[in-house]
């Protein structure tokens, strides 16, 4: 390799993928720039947008609660009954003594509260016949009009701004009808008229801004339907004087406070009044004919970011110049990078085959390499220890040599692994060892492609022992199912010996003391009424414990299974549930079905019904249950099927012995008896079906 300062040879060419490369690098570096300076741009309106809105929003709600107490206002004084009765009486001139000044002191209370800075009690007729706070007599004539209107309305009527035409000052009205109640009729005694002044609360509200700006301005409009305009109620920022005078046409939709007049709320970017580009939020008030504009010039929004227009192309330039330096760069050492990265790739190369070589020499299991002539080339360690042959004696042996079970053929297991490819296969097979002793083991076998040569790869697991294991769990297991079976048996002709007792001899018992109490009634006088009484009580008793004693019998060895068939057996077992539980059952299908099993299945089959009820009866809390037995050539399906809540099969077989029921585990072993498997599918919620198969007999 030429050295890093070496001069270029002649045949020097243009490395077109580094500058392809370079060209790429700046597009992107451009496109990084632009897109950096776009994202401060969407930053900074965001987080103005953000303010703005939540500046709209508060001073939105300001003035909705302005407005709101206003009327409230009204109200307090329009529905107090003592109020209007004593306007009532002074207006007819039969107030008591010191009558008007009670209605004076009531009326002025509101001025204490509010924007009003005069006030008067007018009559029906529209007469002024009280003044709380002197009003303007130019103002009277616009007053009175408002006046009329609430007593036509009878309703509270708080006027809009408007302008007087002499003196130019700005008011708003508010006029209180009073209204008398009498016999469940109401009627107007006279009027009270507030005059409002916004300059008190009302413009120093739209005026205070929460942070320094040079722009900044809330103006609020309304709608002018006649003139198809807005009509601004305040006086805009750089726009003195101009409330109630300064108008903009609907169709200057350019306009943010146009856009917030036609319904469009929430943040805009418009031009405003004076043609500059602005961004704003629009709200409208509630219960009013006002709309709220909060708007800013774009250039203030956008005025942290003038100094990054000139930052941005110098540090896009720099990244360029630094890019180009970096091809540079590696166009130079290239040739060094390569070699490296060969000495590195070596090097790994390396150690990964001696980490190979470790695992395979120190694995607990057997490894061979075979050649495409059955021909061992490579074994660890365990290998050696495995069959006891030096490694060098393995090298000379054959696969065929190994493998030394009847019926194995090289050529078939050759064509299997072919198809299978690197996937592989997995066998069991008996192994010899030197002496000639064998052990079974578990193969996995593959091929593998070594530097163009195709090898086949055998793990080899000793699994004689664990078979062994296998084979005395399997036997336990066996005998342990045997175990219950007998167990079962058992259970059933005991459980046969106790009813017969219970119905032969207890039975026969109780009955004979029934009679014997009957009789011992029958000798009693008529006058004995309480002893009588108390035979008949005993006689009640009697029936109760004869019929729990013919129940229990029942329970333990059903008579009419061995009587009357399986049909009828689970069709009185049902029947029977029902009595004790307020569950609705379809009809059972199960007809035709008593020559189907022999006698241990069918009690087997009843059990398992029976058992299946018991849960029910106890967990399910079902409303409807069905049973239904399928027949086919050579089984039948037998189910039964509930609507209640469900459970998880899975967490209930994951439970501790010692917290689950022997149930489920009874069920299963019966189902297995009879030759067949049970199944149950149920769901938290979405209720349980229980299935199990019984093979039938050869006939019916």
């Amino acid at each position: 390799m030429a050295p890093l300062n070496a001069p270029l040879p002649k045949t020097w060419k243009i490395p077109w993928r580094l500058v392809f490369f370079f060209c790429l690098l700046t597009a992107g570096i451009l496109g990084l720039g632009y897109l950096y300076h776009e994202y401060h741009v969407a930053f900074l309106l965001k987080a103005k947008e953000k303010e703005l809105s939540g500046l709209a929003d508060q001073k939105a709600k300001q003035l909705t609660t302005w407005r709101r107490e206003r009327l409230n206002d009204g109200l307090l004084i329009s529905d107090d009954p003592d109020l209007a009765r004593e306007i009532q009486a002074w207006l007819e001139g039969k107030g008591p003594p010191g009558a008007e000044e009670r209605i004076s002191r009531q009326l002025a209370a509101p001025m204490s509260r509010g924007s009003y800075v005069a006030a008067a009690l007018l009559d029906p007729r529209g007469i002024e016949r009280l003044a709380i706070a002197e009003i303007r007599p130019e103002l009277l004539p616009l007053v009175k009009r408002i006046a009329g209107e609430a007593l036509r309305t009878q309703r509270i009527i708080l006027s809009d701004l408007y302008r007087l035409p002499q003196s130019g000052a700005i008011n708003m009205t508010l006029a209180v009808p009073i209204r008398l109640h009498q016999n469940d009729k109401s009627r107007i005694v006279g009027v009270v008229v507030y005059q409002i002044d916004p300059n008190y609360f009302l413009y120093p509200l739209l005026t205070t801004w929460p942070t320094l700006s040079k722009t900044a301005e809330m103006v609020l409009v309304r709608r002018e339907i006649k003139e198809k305009a807005i009509l601004f109620l305040n006086s805009p920022r750089l726009r003195p004087g101009s409330a109630l005078l300064l108008r903009e046409p609907l169709a200057a939709t350019q306009l943010p406070s146009v856009r917030a007049a036609l319904g469009e709320e929430g943040m805009v970017q418009g031009i405003d009044y004076r043609g500059v580009p602005v961004l704003a939020a629009n709200r409208l008030i509630p219960d009013s004919p006002w709309f709220l504009t909060v708007k800013m010039d774009l250039s203030e929004v956008t005025a942290p970011l003038r100094r990054w227009d000139y930052l941005i192309p110098i540090l896009t330039l720099t990244f360029i110049i630094t890019a180009g330096l970096g091809v540079g760069f590696i166009w130079r050492n290239r040739d060094a990078h390569f070699y490296r990265q060969q000495y590195q790739s070596e090097s790994e190369r390396r150690a990964l085959l001696q980490r190979n070589e470790y695992l395979t020499k120190y694995a607990n299991d057997i490894i061979l390499a075979v050649d495409q002539d059955w021909q061992i080339v490579e074994a660890n360690d365990r290998a050696v220890e495995s069959y006891e042959y030096t490694r060098e004696e393995l090298f000379n042996l054959h696969l065929g040599d190994l493998f030394v079970d009847q019926g194995f053929s090289l050529a078939g297991h050759k064509k299997k692994l072919e198809e299978e490819g690197k996937d592989g296969l997995r066998f069991e097979i008996n192994n010899r060892r030197k002496d000639g002793t064998a052990f079974l083991a578990e193969i996995s076998a593959s091929l593998m492609d070594l530097g163009g040569t195709r090898l086949y790869q055998y793990i080899i697991r000793d699994i004689s022992d664990r078979k062994l294991r296998e084979q005395a769990l399997q036997e336990s297991e066996q005998q342990l199912r045997f175990l219950s079976s007998q167990l079962l048996v058992i259970q059933e002709s005991e459980r046969a010996r106790i009813s017969k007792e219970l119905h032969d001899e207890l039975g026969q018992t109780l009955m004979i003391l029934k009679y014997q109490l009957n009789s011992l009634e029958d000798r009693l006088p008529k006058n004995k009424k309480v002893l009588r009484h108390d035979c008949r009580e005993l006689l009640h008793y009697l029936d109760n414990i004869i019929e729990d004693v013919r129940r229990l019998s029942w329970d333990l060895r059903p008579s009419v299974l061995e009587k009357f068939g399986l049909a009828t057996a689970l069709k009185n077992l049902l029947k029977d549930f029902g009595k004790h539980h307020e569950i609705q059952w379809d009809p059972a299908q199960v007809e035709g079905i008593d020559h189907l099993f022999p006698p241990l299945s069918q009690i087997n089959i009843y059990r398992i019904f029976q058992e299946a009820l018991t849960n029910i009866g106890r967990h399910a809390q079902a409303t409807n249950i069905s049973i239904k037995i399928d027949k086919h050539d050579r089984e039948a399906i037998c189910a039964i099927e509930d609507n209640g809540r469900g459970f998880d099969p899975q967490a209930a077989r994951q439970r501790e012995s010692g917290q689950r029921g022997i149930g489920l585990a009874t069920m299963h072993e019966r189902a297995r008896m009879a030759g067949g498997r049970l199944k149950i599918w149920s769901r938290p919620g979405a209720g349980t079906r229980l299935t199990f198969t019984i093979p039938r007999e050869k006939g019916e």
